[in-house]
């Protein structure tokens, strides 16, 4: 059950449904926000459980767009959210539904330890071991060792 009438989680859209970066919360607390995702570089397509992070150079118009391929993203990549479903690329850009929180199973690299803080990698749909005092921390690992990790995105 959603808070907003129409709201498909599942849904892919060639054309925007709902205003980008409309936040839906569901009656069990995960928090998602509608994007427009964009493909500049290289399309990559994602899947459920896959990262993704703010386009680099947004437009006035575009601070709701995401980017699957972190080529397209700032240097260090601000998360955006996870897929909750499989993206099947069709086109340089399309909108769906991005689930920013809570979210506890993704893919991390850098051999981070239980409780270490994590941000988007420079590798497409992973988060890496936050190591400096400027890398944007979206996320904390859980049990690194399982994959998981507790998120909360920017809006």
């Amino acid at each position: 059950m959603s808070g907003l009438i129409g709201v498909q989680l599942t849904s892919v859209d060639s054309t925007a449904q709902f205003a980008e970066g409309l936040i839906d919360q569901h009656y069990d607390g995960k928090v998602y926000k509608y994007v427009k995702v964009r493909n500049e570089t290289a399309t990559v397509a994602g899947e459920a459980g896959d990262v993704v992070g703010y386009l680099g150079s947004p437009s006035a118009t575009e601070s709701n767009t995401v980017v699957t391929d972190n080529t397209d993203a700032a240097t260090k990549p601000v998360g955006a959210g996870v897929y909750s479903l499989m993206l099947l690329v069709s086109s340089d850009s399309y909108f769906c539904w991005c689930r920013s929180r809570p979210f506890t199973a993704i893919r991390s690299s850098g051999s981070p330890a239980d409780g270490d803080a994590l941000f988007l990698s420079t590798t497409d749909k992973t988060l890496t071991l936050a190591t400096a005092a400027d890398d944007p921390v979206c996320a904390y690992a859980i049990d690194d060792s399982a994959d998981k990790c507790m998120a909360a995105f920017a809006f």
